[in-house]
């Protein structure tokens, strides 16, 4: 957290930016030149503050992918309208991120049962040939049926 001469913080200032485009360039820099007004001070510490305040563990603000433009993370359209298209798009684009996560959680379990066959086929291997040492121990994979909460369980586990 970082604390300002006056006391405050910077998401306390910054939260509610407007979206504004950002340019390397910090001459050409909406976002830098918001932060120098707000702050009252020098190129180099608005850009520290913006790459502070970008950071994903603070988020303060925050990059609009649709629009391509940094806002305050608790920013909201002043119309009832907008608001609602800006939260359904923001919602859909959870969605699809879920989505993808899921499909990328069914992946490694295919992956992890596929090992698991593996690892058990091997296990069965030493068993058959009456080897006493066995370099490899596995236990067999566990039949449960395929719902999505047991897919969950078994990654975890």
């Amino acid at each position: 957290m970082s604390y300002l001469d006056n006391g405050a913080t910077h998401r306390s200032l910054f939260r509610l930016m407007p979206p504004l485009h950002h340019d390397v360039d910090p001459n050409r820099s909406q976002v830098l030149a918001y932060i120098m007004q707000n702050l009252g001070g020098d190129a180099g510490r608005a850009i520290r503050a913006f790459n502070s305040m970008r950071h994903p563990k603070s988020k303060v603000v925050v990059f609009d992918q649709v629009h391509r433009m940094w806002k305050g993370c608790d920013w909201l359209p002043s119309d009832e309208e907008s608001k609602d298209a800006m939260i359904l798009v923001e919602h859909r684009a959870l969605e699809r991120r879920v989505i993808a996560m899921d499909g990328e959680l069914r992946k490694a379990l295919k992956e992890i049962k596929r090992l698991n066959k593996q690892m058990a086929d091997l296990y069965t291997d030493n068993d058959a040939d009456g080897k006493e040492e066995r370099e490899v121990v596995a236990k067999p994979p566990v039949k449960q049926t395929n719902s999505i909460q047991n897919l969950v369980n078994q990654a975890w586990s």
